[in-house]
């Protein structure tokens, strides 16, 4: 009978942390770039039951002697479920025109497919920023705009990295208005001569070959064990990556299928609150009588 308190509360804790995650994607269904997780359940191992001693049998002289049988298959015990990690769909979002200058959105579906420890794996890109820490952190959030010493930041301050791997500033009489920002990440300035424009540099794009290995740090920032290389490392190579100025990628959550997988998890968490009730009046009922006789 415990175990069937253990399963049913195993259920529970484990929904209760997809319930955190399917909020949390909700919580970001606004945030630009934002990836959203998914909860792996698995099922806890399974037990083999057999039934032992299975007979009794009449040995002259003795009194009835209980001899070892055959193990007879009762059948599997279940012992519940549980919530292993989240993982991450880097499902590209669907970008949304803004017309600001300083908005930029990621394409990189035309990447090819890569094969990561015998298996098929999307690689993704990503925009590299500096934390406050120093370290290099990764996101897709390309709604940016310039702090008071012309740094290009991102909405959360953190400050854009260039092909050269240092933050990217506009200095001078530069206005956002005159910045162009081309496929390859070109950062043109217009001046005053309808005729000259001015290279500013290059956005730093990091693509990474398996994302799965990225660590969500919080503030829609993924960071690596270990620094990855730069597209424009390379030679500059543009595999399948260009950059939409004026757009900004929505996050990849979908609002309605959340809002059904939310209720459907509640309901699975009543279910298993409904189990451990009965299971407790159970044991009243059997404390009651055991009190009784005793």
């Amino acid at each position: 009978m415990l175990r069937g308190l253990y399963s049913a509360a195993s259920g529970m804790f484990s929904l209760e942390r997809r319930q955190e995650t399917l909020s949390n994607n909700l919580a970001n269904a606004q945030t630009p770039g934002f990836k959203k997780d998914d909860t792996v359940m698995r099922a806890f191992p399974k037990l083999l039951i057999e039934r032992i001693q299975d007979f009794t049998e009449n040995i002259p002289g003795t009194s009835n002697l209980q001899i070892p049988g055959q193990g007879v298959r009762v059948g599997e015990l279940t012992n519940g479920v549980y919530a292993q990690e989240r993982i991450p769909s880097f499902t590209q979002g669907t970008f949304v025109q803004s017309d600001l200058p300083l908005d930029v959105a990621i394409e990189d579906q035309n990447i090819p497919l890569q094969m990561v420890n015998g298996r098929t794996v999307k690689p993704a890109a990503f925009f590299a920023v500096e934390l406050p820490d120093g370290t290099i952190g990764y996101t897709r959030n390309g709604k940016w705009d310039l702090d008071a010493n012309g740094n290009l930041v991102t909405s959360e301050g953190y400050r854009v990295l260039g092909a050269d791997h240092k933050p990217i500033q506009i200095t001078g009489s530069i206005q956002k208005e005159d910045l162009n920002i081309n496929a390859e990440g070109q950062l043109i300035a217009k001046t005053n001569d309808p005729t000259k424009t001015t290279n500013l540099g290059q956005i730093g794009i990091v693509i990474v070959q398996n994302p799965y290995d990225l660590t969500r740090q919080g503030n829609n920032v993924y960071k690596s064990e270990n620094p990855l290389p730069f597209m424009q490392d390379n030679g500059g190579a543009n595999p399948g990556v260009s950059l939409h100025q004026g757009f900004i990628e929505q996050s990849n959550v979908d609002l309605g299928q959340t809002m059904t997988d939310m209720m459907t998890t509640v309901r699975a968490y009543e279910a298993n609150q409904k189990v451990i009730g009965a299971y407790n009046q159970s044991l009243e009922q059997l404390y009651s009588v055991g009190k009784m006789n005793g």
